[in-house]
């Protein structure tokens, strides 16, 4: 950079950095800059210096110089006069500057120029200030033609030489030797960029000069007249004056700026007092001007307008976008090869391709066209350009993020399509990595919404564009948003039902000897409480996802308006992350003693389910019991009140640093970041209070996410404890035989461990084919522990069990066994009997039973009603246990609840008959008027088996 100063008769230059900052060479005063813009003030004054000589009239049409040129208004031709030229008040759009041709032919100027002919207008000339730089190209064709040569040398030969600027020059460099390097801000620093050559446009913006010479035009403008224009309003209370901005905030300063892709100046004087500065960069930044503005303000005794410090950060937001991007690109890449990976080992079998899934696929294709059309129309839409201006005078930076933006859409589709024909095999594992994507685009989009309404009431964008993005943008957060939460109702509802259908897994393969041993209310718990916990719970982990993305591109944002300041919030958020941290420690326990006491509850609730019968029996055992279960919901009430409780304190306290936050960034950011405009302290808070939301759904999950992790610990915590230990597979269960001839045991034992320990056994008993056996003996005596083990229902802890002379293990004794045992529980359906044909069958066996007029089998094969009285629901038993038809009978008690005239034909009638049909009968009884049916009677005694003699009694 090259910095001149002028304080009256004083004349200061100071020179910073290199012009080549790969060979380290200083600048120096005779180093050479383009100045851009500020070049128009040459342009007006040679158009002045003619209209003095009465060669051009300002007041006359510009198409009396340039028949040729016509444009329009509003589809009507217009008239542009030369002095609406010079006051930037012409109606030429300023985005005109992207069709400026990138040539160095010598009639360069005139092609530029025509591109104007026939263009729209945006306003009627004259009626309101708008800069476009094209206009200065046509003034200096004017003069090509009002001179017949051309603008280089009439400029050389009537302006900078009279004014001995021996150094300038239009175009190319007096010395080539001179001449700095020049650079386009990208990736947060200036980097050495070639700009093409726009030979049409060099009167506008490429005059060559050097510090030594900016002095000499400085003095020479301080002496001039600089005559506002005055026809239009000023704008933001500064006119245009003829290739000058002229200020009307009462300090007389005269100012011009200017930006070429690679370079950039500041030229400003205040004519009265005598102050000049000019500032000459061999960049594109934005820092030349404020630099400039702000040594003028020093030089006029004025403090520096921090305010007005204020950097264009395009740059720095579209490099942030390419390093996401990049990390985004490399993430999914990894998965893509992950995929290609499995899919080669086999991992992933490939789907057969199906319509539907052709159709999806075509569908996310269409779904990317509007994408990449406004992807497409993105220059247009920011600046009106096309993409070989902005390629020029956008960073470099923008241009790589468009490629990568293109590159991800790529990659995401193809490792949307291997997912889609490879799918991974665990569905939940599968979905994960879409979900989340999804999850992610629908947050940023939201983030992006938020950012177009924010910026609408500044935008020069056209309605048109903005409509569109919105829109765009809008359908994809909808869409997205959607997608996630239609997938995750499938996906919660298919997780609960695996997750249940992973603890019936473990269940049913649980021997009754052990499940008789698990704590019910832990199953209740389990099944109902924990799954549904972690089901609901999927939910909220996927819009956290959303919820996230969308913080962190607002985050992300912030820090390109203040970097600084980002970090104060981000240090303020981390306090009150890390206060929901500490209530979730130490509420954790309250939640784990809770869910202990929800297991108590539902255990007694199934007690009083069950044992209502003897509850009621008692008023004081009803009350007791009364207050048992309603202590244990109470319990349950004070701890997960702590537990919540102590959460909304922390919601509090959160509450209170989120206002604190706003407070400190509308009170405390005006004297901590004094440099930040307060438009940007406007948009900070904007986006914050938008921010409250999804902050405040991210803490309100830490609560919902303790409760997950306990209860996806219970539960698979709940399946490694179930005691599965029958693998009984349904394809190796023996066929049922139609007729048994022996059921033999030997040396049969079994031991119940704990306080009482009780052992029965030695046993040895044989029942044959034909025969009745009745079980008899006291309470506590081992007759149902013999009927369990006989029944495969227990394991014996030594001894075998023969079927025909055949040991059978105890998980398959059962297939020959139909048994009524003693409290006897019937189910609604009748599992395991095909009833297809055999309603003659069963109405002879209702009929046979007498409750023909109380229960009928309906066609679906379930019991019209089981709500009978106790004998009639054991007859249903028995019904159950002839229409299985197996080889055995055992029957716990079952007489016990029959009046006696069915008792006696219980005894007298049907077990002859199942006798003679060759059914091994095993019953357990006591009526001792009947033992002279049974061809054997044995008696359990503390646990021994005993022969009895039927004619004892």
């Amino acid at each position: 950079m090259s910095l001149v100063t002028i304080n009256q008769d004083k004349v200061l230059i100071k020179n910073y950095g290199y012009y080549d900052d790969e060979k380290k060479t200083p600048v120096t005063q005779n180093t050479l800059f383009e100045i851009g813009s500020c070049s128009k003030a040459f342009v007006a004054l040679a158009i002045l210096k003619l209209a003095d000589e009465g060669l051009i009239n300002l007041d006359e049409k510009v198409s009396a110089y340039i028949p040729w040129f016509n444009v329009y208004y509003k589809k009507d031709k217009a008239d542009i006069y030369i002095r609406q030229l010079l006051n930037q008040t012409s109606g030429i759009p300023w985005n005109t500057i992207a069709k400026i041709p990138a040539t160095n032919d010598p009639n360069a100027l005139e092609k530029t120029v025509k591109t104007m002919v026939g263009i729209e207008l945006h306003r009627l000339p004259g009626e309101q200030f708008e800069y476009a730089t094209i206009n200065y190209d046509v003034l200096a064709l004017v003069v090509e033609k009002v001179t017949r040569q051309s603008f280089e040398s009439y400029l050389q030969r009537q302006i900078l030489t009279p004014l001995q600027l021996n150094y300038t020059s239009l175009g190319t460099p007096i010395d080539k030797r001179l001449m700095s390097e020049g650079y386009k801000i990208g990736f947060f620093k200036p980097r050495r960029y070639d700009a093409p050559i726009y030979r049409g446009d060099n009167p506008a913006d490429y005059l060559i000069t050097n510090a030594m010479d900016m002095a000499k035009w400085l003095r020479y403008q301080m002496n001039q007249t600089h005559k506002r224009d005055e026809a239009v309003a000023p704008v933001n209370n500064v006119s245009y004056a003829s290739g000058w901005y002229t200020s009307l905030n009462g300090d007389n300063l005269i100012f011009h700026d200017g930006r070429n892709p690679n370079f950039s100046a500041f030229i400003g004087f205040n004519p009265v007092k005598k102050l000049g500065v000019a500032v000459l960069a061999n960049s594109n930044s934005a820092y030349t001007t404020i630099i400039g503005r702000n040594i003028l303000n020093l030089l006029s005794g004025k403090k520096v307008d921090k305010e007005r410090i204020w950097n264009d950060n395009n740059d720095r937001i579209y490099s942030t976008a390419c390093l996401i991007l990049g990390t985004y690109i490399l993430i999914v890449f990894s998965f893509i090869v992950y995929i290609v990976s499995e899919v080669i080992r086999g991992k992933r079998p490939g789907e057969r391709i199906s319509s539907s899934n052709a159709r999806e696929a075509i569908l996310m294709v269409g779904m990317l066209i509007p994408f990449f059309y406004g992807l497409y129309q993105l220059p247009n839409a920011i600046a009106g350009f096309s993409w070989r201006a902005a390629r020029v005078w956008m960073p470099q930076s923008f241009y790589v993020m468009i490629l990568l933006i293109c590159t991800a859409i790529i990659v995401s589709y193809i490792s949307y399509f291997l997912t889609l024909y490879f799918p991974d095999t665990n569905k939940y594992k599968g979905a994960f990595p879409k979900l989340v994507l999804i999850s992610a685009i629908s947050g940023v989009a939201n983030m992006i919404l938020l950012l177009l309404i924010t910026t609408a009431l500044k935008t020069d964008m056209e309605v048109k564009f903005i409509l569109f993005y919105f829109g765009f943008t809008l359908f994809i957060y909808l869409t997205g948003r959607r997608f996630v939460q239609v997938k995750l109702v499938k996906i919660t509802r298919d997780l609960i039902f695996d997750l249940r259908l992973q603890l019936m897994e473990r269940i049913f393969k649980t021997s009754y000897q052990r499940f008789e041993k698990m704590d019910s209310g832990r199953i209740y718990t389990a099944f109902n409480d924990d799954v549904g916990t972690i089901g609901e719970s999927t939910n909220m982990f996927i819009m956290l996802v959303t919820n996230v993305f969308t913080a962190i591109a607002a985050v992300l944002y912030l820090t390109t308006i203040a970097f600084w300041a980002t970090l104060l919030i981000l240090l303020l958020v981390s306090v009150l992350t890390s206060v929901y941290y500490f209530v979730s420690r130490s509420t954790r326990r309250y939640f784990e003693d809770a869910r202990n006491s929800r297991t108590v509850f539902v255990r007694l609730v199934n007690g009083l389910i069950d044992g209502y019968k003897e509850i009621s029996l008692h008023i004081k055992k009803k009350y007791l019991y009364k207050e048992d279960v309603a202590a244990s919901a109470n319990e349950y009430r004070m701890k997960m009140s702590t537990a919540s409780i102590l959460y909304i304190n922390a919601s509090l306290v959160g509450e209170i640093v989120l206002i604190a936050i706003l407070a400190t960034v509308a009170f405390a950011f005006p004297v901590l970041f004094p440099d930040i405009p307060l438009y940007a302290i406007s948009l900070f808070i904007v986006i914050l209070l938008y921010l409250i939301g999804p902050v405040n759904a991210i803490l309100g999950s830490i609560p919902t996410a303790m409760r997950l992790r306990i209860a996806w610990n219970r539960v698979r915590q709940f399946l490694k404890e179930i005691p599965a230990n029958d693998d009984t597979d349904t394809d190796r269960i023996p066929l049922k035989p139609q007729k048994v001839h022996s059921l033999r045991t030997e040396n049969l034992r079994f031991r119940y461990e704990g306080e009482h320990p009780f052992e029965i056994g030695p046993i040895d008993l044989e029942v044959s084919s034909g025969e009745v056996l009745f079980i008899i003996g006291g309470n506590g005596s081992g007759k149902t522990t013999l009927a369990k083990l006989l029944t495969g229902l227990y394991e014996p802890a030594e001894g075998k069990i023969y079927i025909d002379a055949v040991e059978e293990h105890s998980s398959r004794l059962g297939e020959y066994f139909s048994a009524a045992f003693n409290p006897v529980y019937l189910f609604e359906k009748l599992y395991n009997i095909d009833t297809r044909g055999k309603t003659a069958e069963i109405s002879r066996y209702l009929d046979l039973l007498d409750i023909k007029e109380k229960v009928q089998v309906l066609n679906n094969g379930t019991f019209s009603t089981i709500q009978l009285s106790g004998g009639q629901r054991k007859r249903l038993a028995l019904l159950l246990c002839y229409l299985e038809d197996s080889p055995i009978y055992l029957f716990d008690e079952w007489a016990a609840d029959q009046d006696p005239e069915y008792r006696k034909f219980f005894y007298r009638t049907l077990l002859p008959e199942m006798k003679s049909s060759g059914k091994i009968i095993i019953a357990i009884t006591h009526d001792d008027h009947y033992f002279d049916v049974a061809d054997r009677v044995v008696k359990m005694n503390q646990g021994k088996l005993e022969e009895y003699c039927i004619h004892a009694t």
